[in-house]
């Protein structure tokens, strides 16, 4: 009967108990009698003798309309469920036996807004209408597509209620989607549903997305096409389109200050990037600059259709300390990247340490960062010699320089290396009085220490006269001197410097801000932990000396010439990078601290742009303990706390990769042969499923229950009436 019949809701059908309740009160209140001879009732008894059998067969039939009237609404309160078209055809069949695994898009792109709602949206009601023309005893599982897939229904549901729960509780996210993991995660799904339920006879795997190019181009790799065919062979594919319409969009691609550290009071360049990824012109787009939360700019700029523009905007800060920038458009179809976030550290001055291996060796260095020209200086500079690196505490300065420095001792490179691991910048100036083997075995790994240089230093090449490549002024340190070729820096002579050698394997990689004519580099740039190092392979001073010539020579006259200043004060932006980069980073990718001493061992609270709170993950390290969050997946300001204390609060800011803001469609054509080709969920879901339309009778039956219940009202009238 059920496998013929099957319900919505079969548990409800142990209200049928209820009609034995009727039979028990028609036991329960039958007569019993005690015989009295009474001659009197001998005449009553004739009389009721003839007409026992027709009230007898009236109380049986009333009990059983009774019972039948409970028993019917058990049944409709179980919603009885049709399948037309094979349920009468095929009576075994009427039970479901497909097993669905639901794939819904949640990358951002998918929060564009068609008509009244959003992608994200109708891909959602694409797949509850799946659920709820299906079969009873169809099974379900869900999978949320995003860079880090999310399984949210594993083994497989059958109750469609539950399985609809849980596609309202879907939430977009704010990053793209991994379709290669994706697939890995749905195989896994299907592997294990035809072990557990081998009564599935089909298993469908049903993608429902917007078909954006960011995403479905892997469809055509060979990591998919694996994934695929395996695939094929156990299930059938298909993807259900939700996109209709132009794709127009502009975004926000890049908020960033011209200086790493912004300085109390000075005007401070924020540039603001958009791209327009459509293919009509965006004439006056609205962009808004705000600065904790004030709106403190407002400007209007036209995007060309698949170009960029740019502007920037001045602004000074009043005070010190960590602040939140916000680059926001006016509202499009796309809002998830109509908002990018900056998180600035504003001092009343960088703070430089200088470090000399003999007497002037940073004399010149010291000068082109602070000229003491204008009051108050924007950088602090002391000059020391190396014996600062264990006397003073690095953690006040911002970058050191450490210029014709000999060698180092193990508790000079610990420092050195901690400073880096906490974001501090550190930069090389080489010169005759470095020592190659000292350095390699305390920065280069040779000791088995964590490597700070960027490459092994080999040996001084020979004298000569040698000239820097800038490399198309590609590299922030020389971009200043675009279109100023006289400024001198394609003119300085460099006599001798230090060859360069990668790390083997070169598990160490390093840009180049600037070559020698001989092709090797000259200024090199690396991270370390999470701070920026950058080595010059000559001499910042004339006093290093080239004792082999006859008068000595100079290793270079990079000091004396006027691009050194300029090309100085662009190698420390580039150090102190390093801390700015720390606290601005993309959606999943953690955010990480160093604890100060006086904070170690504290939790870190870390609260995300919906204000819900989290413990930070605290590892331990050599020195001050470190701390990392990776639960990054929404966009926008965080705050972490060490202890609950608001004093100790660090800022972040968590950005979209804007590669999904580029809303061009997957050729579907090109999909791999095991999809289904004839599908499109944004035309409704009839087509889309081979399976029977379920009809739905419970309110026949209820209306059978009416019918009856007023059929017993009568007739217990129609009897009673006749009795007496």
């Amino acid at each position: 009967m059920i496998a013929f019949w099957p319900f919505a809701n079969t548990w409800m059908l142990l209200w049928g108990l209820a009609a034995v309740v009727p039979l028990l009160i028609h036991l329960w209140s039958r007569r019993r009698y005690n015989a009295v001879p009474w001659a009197a009732m001998e005449f009553l008894l004739t009389a009721i003798r003839r007409s026992a059998r027709r009230w007898r067969f009236e109380q049986l039939l009333l009990l059983l309309l009774r019972m039948l009237v409970l028993l019917l609404l058990a049944v409709a309160l179980a919603d009885p469920v049709v399948m037309l078209h094979s349920a009468f055809a095929d009576p075994a069949r009427a039970l479901g036996d497909t097993h669905f695994v639901l794939v819904v898009d949640a990358s951002y792109s998918m929060d564009f807004r068609q008509g009244e709602t959003t992608r994200f949206e109708l891909a959602k009601a694409s797949a509850g209408q799946v659920v709820r023309e299906s079969r009873q005893g169809d099974g379900f599982s869900l999978v949320r597509m995003t860079a880090a897939p999310d399984v949210v229904i594993a083994e497989p549901a059958f109750d469609p209620a539950d399985v609809a729960g849980e596609l309202a509780e879907l939430r977009r996210s704010d990053s793209g989607a991994d379709l290669v993991s994706t697939l890995g995660e749905v195989e896994r799904i299907v592997d294990r549903a035809a072990e557990a339920h081998p009564r599935f006879r089909k298993q469908r795997v049903l993608f429902f997305s917007d078909a954006g190019r960011s995403t479905w181009a892997d469809a055509t790799s060979e990591a998919a096409r694996a994934v695929f065919a395996r695939l094929g062979e156990k299930a059938e594919l298909q993807l259900l389109n939700v996109a209709r319409g132009d794709d127009q969009n502009v975004a926000v691609v890049r908020l960033a200050a011209e200086e790493g550290v912004a300085i109390v009071a000075q005007p401070t360049r924020l540039w603001i990037e958009l791209e327009n990824f459509g293919n009509q012109d965006r004439v006056r787009q609205k962009v808004e600059l705000l600065v904790d939360g004030q709106r403190v700019s407002e400007q209007y700029v036209n995007v060309e259709a698949g170009g960029r523009a740019s502007l920037m905007v001045p602004h000074e800060f009043a005070g010190s300390g960590e602040h939140v920038v916000e680059a926001r458009l006016g509202a499009d179809r796309l809002e998830a990247d109509n908002h990018r976030w900056l998180v600035l550290s504003v001092r009343s001055s960088l703070g430089v340490l200088c470090v000399e291996g003999e007497m002037d060796a940073a004399k010149h260095v010291a000068i082109a960062l602070e000229p003491g020209l204008l009051p108050p200086a924007r950088v602090r500079v002391d000059v020391m010699s190396e014996v600062a690196l264990l006397e003073e505490d690095l953690h006040k300065y911002d970058c050191v320089f450490l210029c014709n420095v000999g060698r180092f001792d193990g508790g000079e490179a610990r420092a050195l290396r901690e400073f880096a691991r906490r974001g501090g910048g550190v930069v090389f100036f080489l010169g005759d009085l470095v020592q190659p083997s000292n350095y390699n075995e305390v920065f280069g790994g040779d000791a088995g220490l964590p490597r700070l240089l960027p490459a092994r230093l080999v040996e001084p090449v020979v004298a000569g006269e040698f000239f820097l490549n800038p490399l198309d002024y590609r590299h922030p340190i020389v971009q200043p001197f675009r279109g100023h070729e006289r400024a001198g820096l394609l003119t300085v002579p460099v006599w001798r410097y230090y060859r360069l050698e990668p790390y083997a394997p070169a598990d160490t990689e390093f840009e180049t801000a600037a070559l020698f004519d001989t092709d090797d580099p000259a200024i090199v740039e690396a991270s370390a932990g999470w701070g920026r190092v950058l080595m010059v392979t000559t001499a910042a001073s004339s006093t290093s000396l080239d004792q082999s010539t006859t008068p000595a020579t100079p290793w270079s006259a990079m000091a004396e010439w006027p691009s050194f200043p300029p090309l100085v004060q662009g190698m420390l932006s580039a150090a102190v990078r390093g801390r700015a980069d720390l606290r601005n980073v993309l959606v999943n990718q953690p955010i990480q601290g160093v604890l100060a001493r006086e904070t170690s061992g504290r939790p870190v609270i870390v609260s995300d742009p919906a204000g819900q709170s989290q413990q930070a993950v605290e590892h331990p390290h050599e020195g001050p303990s470190g701390w990392t969050y990776d639960l990054t997946g929404t966009a926008g300001p965080y705050t972490a706390r060490s202890g609950g204390d608001a004093d100790a609060v660090m800022r972040f800011a968590v950005n979209l990769d804007t590669r999904e803001s580029r809303l061009e469609r997957f050729d579907e054509a090109l999909l791999p042969s095991q999809f289904r080709q004839d599908a499109s969920a944004a035309d409704g879901a009839d087509d889309q499923l081979a399976t029977a339309r379920p009809a739905r009778f419970f309110r026949h039956v209820l209306v059978i229950v009416l019918l009856l219940m007023i059929c017993e009202t009568f007739l217990a009238w129609l009897f009673g009436r006749s009795a007496v």
